[in-house]
C-alpha cells in the first residue's frame, strides 16, 4: 500500500471566524468555496474526503495532520485516484490558529519524481495563534481601555485594549511559553502567560494615606475635603493628582458664608468637597 501525505503549498490568510455564516457553516468568499472542519477526522476519513470532494469545497485541518504519512487500513482497491492535485484546505495549529493554508495530497511513490515542486516541512511558515481577551478593573469589573500589552523584556507594544477592554494579537508557537505584561497608568501592572478568551483584572495602584482635619491655613487657597462614607479629611492640592477620576462620585464647591457656616474659618476661601464612590472607599485610608 502506498503512503499518503497532506502537503502544504501556498498560504491563504482568510480568518476562520470571518467565514462563519448565520447557519453556522463556513464559506470563503475569497476562494468561493464552502469550508468543512476536518480537525476531528481520522486519517481514513481525511483520505475519503479528498477522494470525493468537489471543486467548490475545501477542508480545515490541524497542523498535526499535515506533512506525515496518513495511517490507512489495508484496502483491496487501488489508489489510482490519488493523483498529485492541489486541494484547497485550511491548516490550523493545535491552539486553533485561524490562518488558512492550501494542501496537496501526494503518494510517497510520487515524491521522488516531483520533489522539486514540493516544499520541505522545514521551509513551511509557522502558523500564528490568535489570542483574544478582555481587561477589566478588578474591583468592579469595568472594562479598561488603553491598556498596553508587551512581551516581557521587550519594548514593542503588541496590542492596546479598545473602549470595551478587548485586545487581540497573533503569536508564533514559540511565543506561547513567554510571559506578557499588561500596563495602564494608575493600575498595578500584571505579568502573565496568555490564553485565548482570557480575562485580565487590573488593580488600581497605590492607596492614598490621608491625615486628619488640618489646622487653619494662612494662605488663600480653598479647603480641599475628601469624603469617603462617614469619614472625611482634608487634602493638599498636589495630592489631588493621586486620585483617579474613576473614584470620584461628585465634586461640590462651597463659597462665602455657606462654606464658613459649615467649616468655620477654614472655609473662608471656599471649600471643594470631593465625594468618593462607594466601590472605591476602601482605596482611601485615614491616618487618624
Amino acid at each position: 500500500m502506498k503512503h499518503l501525505q497532506l502537503i502544504l503549498t501556498e498560504p491563504c490568510l482568510q480568518q476562520w471566524s470571518d467565514m462563519e455564516q448565520p447557519d453556522g457553516k463556513h464559506y470563503c468568499s475569497k476562494c468561493d468555496k464552502h469550508i468543512v472542519d476536518l480537525t476531528a477526522k481520522s486519517d481514513t476519513e481525511l483520505a475519503d474526503f479528498f477522494k470525493h470532494k468537489s471543486d467548490k469545497v475545501c477542508g480545515r485541518l490541524l497542523a498535526s495532520q499535515m506533512n506525515r504519512d496518513l495511517l490507512l487500513p489495508p484496502a483491496k482497491i487501488g489508489w489510482q485516484w490519488l493523483m498529485p492535485v492541489a486541494l484547497a484546505a485550511l491548516a490550523i495549529s493545535p491552539a486553533q490558529a485561524q490562518n488558512t493554508k492550501p494542501a496537496m495530497l501526494q503518494s510517497a511513490g510520487q515524491h521522488k519524481n516531483t520533489s522539486e515542486m514540493i516544499p520541505s516541512s522545514a521551509g513551511l511558515p509557522t502558523l500564528p495563534i490568535t489570542i483574544k481577551g478582555t481587561v477589566v478593573e478588578d474591583l468592579n469589573g469595568k472594562a479598561l481601555a488603553g491598556v498596553k500589552l508587551r512581551q516581557m523584556g521587550e519594548d514593542d507594544i503588541l496590542a492596546i485594549t479598545d473602549s470595551l477592554g478587548r485586545f487581540e494579537l497573533n503569536l508564533a508557537d514559540r511565543e506561547k511559553l513567554s510571559k506578557f505584561i499588561f500596563n495602564l497608568p494608575g493600575y498595578t501592572p500584571m505579568e502573565t502567560y496568555l490564553n485565548d478568551n482570557m480575562m485580565i483584572r487590573l488593580s488600581a495602584g497605590k492607596r492614598i494615606m490621608l491625615g486628619g482635619i488640618s489646622t487653619i491655613s494662612l494662605n488663600r487657597s480653598p479647603l480641599y475635603l475628601i469624603k469617603a462614607g462617614n469619614k472625611s479629611c482634608t487634602i493638599e492640592a498636589p495630592e489631588l493628582n493621586e486620585l483617579s477620576p474613576d473614584w470620584i462620585e461628585k465634586i461640590e464647591i462651597l463659597k462665602g458664608e455657606k462654606a464658613m457656616a459649615v467649616y468655620g474659618a477654614k472655609g473662608a476661601h471656599g471649600v471643594i468637597l470631593i465625594e468618593i464612590k462607594k466601590a472605591y472607599r476602601k482605596k482611601i485610608r485615614f491616618s487618624k
